[in-house]
């Protein structure tokens, strides 16, 4: 690479591990954020630069002289109704930053996307993708579902219900399936896709190493934590009202978590290996490893009530 890589959304959760792992490379990496006063004060030693989507300047300057952009942003907090045109327009502002300004490659990261969903957050980032790869530069789109880490929203969800209810009811579309990876693969990933050949450009599956529904996930993170709760299946909990009981029993935002929620009633599962068939070096780390090492993050350890609710659930679970 000629110039620096630039990540858009480097405050955010898959941006901060990006940063590090690219850093420990030896890589050049300008940190693009709305607020870099924020940025520089978690972060004085990197390079930040301001970068919103809604403001073309700041994207043309924050691309001028890279040779890669990594696109994380994505608007989780906006209305459903508004959040394909919001990802849409976004892209587009960054593929026409990024090829005004003779950026070699976009690297970006999606999801794997059922025929026929009608969750308005996975059809966004199937339309995000569809904007960058027709931008006129090339677009290296990783898709991974659930991303198990400390920081993710979608694993704090099944964390705080892992270890705070000693029972469990589950609605029947937690039989749906998914593959989840680690944020360390997920990471390794998105950096070799900025070292692989133009000619690789295109769509590339990551699909996690098991395939599980939703409530094995829930159960394994409890066994994982030395608990075994007991579990009821209910056929009448819709996702509509599973949100709001997420809500209540965990710390997730509710607009994210009704967001979350709608993905998980498909199945987010791929044929083949994806990109590990053109990389099949990259890494693979099992679940029970990853959960383990996202539950020992101590930068996602709740306090006050939360860990009391917490030590009380797990006086009253089984044990594993």
């Amino acid at each position: 690479m000629t110039g620096p890589v630039v990540v858009a959304g480097a405050t955010g959760f898959v941006g901060r591990h990006l940063v590090a792992h690219l850093q420990a490379q030896g890589v050049s990496v300008r940190c693009g954020t709305r607020d870099p006063a924020r940025g520089r004060r978690q972060h004085p030693e990197r390079s930040w630069v301001r970068l919103d989507v809604d403001d073309p300047a700041s994207l043309h300057a924050a691309f001028e002289g890279a040779s890669a952009v990594v696109h994380l942003v994505h608007h989780m907090n906006a209305p459903g109704a508004d959040l394909i045109d919001t990802e849409t327009a976004g892209a587009r502002a960054v593929a026409d930053a990024a090829k005004a300004c003779g950026v070699a490659r976009v690297v970006y990261l999606g999801a794997p996307i059922p025929p026929g969903s009608t969750s308005a957050h996975l059809r966004a980032r199937a339309a995000t993708g569809a904007t960058l790869h027709a931008g006129g530069v090339p677009c290296f789109e990783v898709r991974a579902s659930m991303i198990v880490g400390a920081g993710s929203e979608s694993w704090r969800i099944v964390r705080d219900l892992a270890l705070r209810l000693p029972v469990m009811v589950l609605p029947r579309w937690l039989r749906s399936r998914t593959q989840p990876i680690a944020i360390a693969d997920v990471v390794a990933a998105l950096a070799r896709c900025l070292t692989l050949p133009i000619e690789a450009a295109g769509t590339w599956d990551l699909p996690g190493p098991e395939t599980l529904s939703a409530r094995e996930i829930l159960v394994r993170t409890a066994a994982v934590a030395g608990r075994r709760p007991v579990t009821l299946a209910v056929p009448v909990l819709t996702p509509a009202l599973s949100s709001t009981w997420i809500r209540l029993v965990t710390r997730a935002d509710m607009a994210i978590a009704r967001k979350l929620v709608d993905g998980l009633t498909d199945d987010l599962v791929v044929d083949g290996e994806g990109l590990y068939a053109q990389c099949p070096d990259l890494p693979r780390t099992p679940f029970d490893e990853a959960t383990a090492q996202a539950l020992a993050d101590p930068s996602d350890q709740p306090g006050g009530s939360g860990a009391a609710w917490e030590a009380l659930a797990g006086r009253l679970s089984l044990p594993a």
